[in-house]
């Protein structure tokens, strides 16, 4: 059975989007929490796993992985009956670019604003940091906004990206209180992307 250690809150957005991604495959897994605040991922045992000392890490028999995109695609290439990939190189190579979009636009810009305004200590938040992370965040946003008034979702097809996107989007609105409603396109896809059942029973197991 595979083995996804990923963070002790189960809704994180990295951690999220893999246990999406395992339920629209239909995947058996067993899921190990690593409590970060205690020092977990820091353990001999964890670092040998992932030297980089970070969550999540995926092992299927002796196969080893780190990356929450990297994991997501290894999902995806494993369970091709859940159609997470595109079927031609185009659709892929569109999947992965809107993984990465997600990955270094939307992440970046939301944490920047959820440290400097919510989780850092008052006296260690810098308000010139929140304040580029909120303008990253909305040109992120300008940039979906665009895209999915084209079409319905990411990459052509529903996909891991259309996961991974809207696990950062659910925890931007959960920790910096992120209003869709000005963004019509972005509301409507989220929708869509949280109807599905496998996300559905991702949250309600969280």
């Amino acid at each position: 059975m595979l083995k996804l250690y990923g963070h002790v809150n189960r809704l994180s957005a990295n951690t999220l989007k893999l246990r999406v991604a395992l339920a629209e495959a239909g995947a058996a897994y067993e899921y190990i929490p690593i409590d970060l605040s205690k020092g977990e991922q820091r353990k001999p045992e964890f670092v040998a796993l992932n030297p980089h000392s970070k969550v999540p890490v995926l092992v299927d028999g002796d196969f080893r992985l780190p990356e929450s995109d990297a994991i997501m695609w290894y999902i995806a290439e494993t369970h091709p009956a859940a159609k997470l990939l595109g079927s031609t190189a185009q659709d892929r190579a569109r999947a992965l670019q809107w993984c990465d979009f997600g990955t270094t636009a939307l992440y970046p810009a939301y944490f920047d604003l959820y440290l400097h305004t919510v989780s850092n200590p008052p006296e260690q938040r810098l308000a010139p940091v929140a304040e580029a992370g909120r303008s990253k965040l909305e040109r992120a946003l300008k940039v979906l906004e665009q895209t999915l008034g084209e079409r319905q979702w990411l990459a052509g097809a529903y996909s891991i990206a259309d996961i991974g996107n809207a696990s950062v989007l659910r925890a931007a609105q959960d920790r910096v209180k992120l209003d869709l409603a000005a963004w019509p396109h972005i509301q409507a896809w989220y929708g869509r992307v949280t109807a599905r059942p496998a996300w559905q029973a991702a949250i309600a197991a969280g």
